[in-house]
C-alpha cells in the first residue's frame, strides 16, 4: 500500500469524508486532495505535521 492510500484510509477511518478532515483540520480541501492524487513527497512538512497531529498518528508511520 502507498503512503497517500495509507494516509487516505486512516482519514476515512476517522471522519466521514476527505472535506470533512480538512474542514477539521484547518487544511484547504484543495490541498489535501492534491496531496492524496500525487505524491506526499511534494507536501510541505507543516501541512504533514499538522495532518499526522490531526489523525494522532506518527509521520514515521505514513
Amino acid at each position: 500500500m502507498n503512503r497517500e492510500l495509507k494516509l487516505r484510509n486512516l482519514i476515512l477511518d476517522k471522519y466521514d469524508s476527505l472535506r470533512a478532515f480538512a474542514i477539521d483540520a484547518n487544511i484547504p480541501y484543495s490541498t489535501l486532495t492534491t496531496l492524496l492524487s500525487r505524491d506526499l513527497g511534494n507536501a510541505s512538512f507543516d501541512t504533514i505535521i499538522q495532518i499526522c497531529k490531526k489523525l494522532d498518528v506518527d509521520p514515521n508511520e505514513i
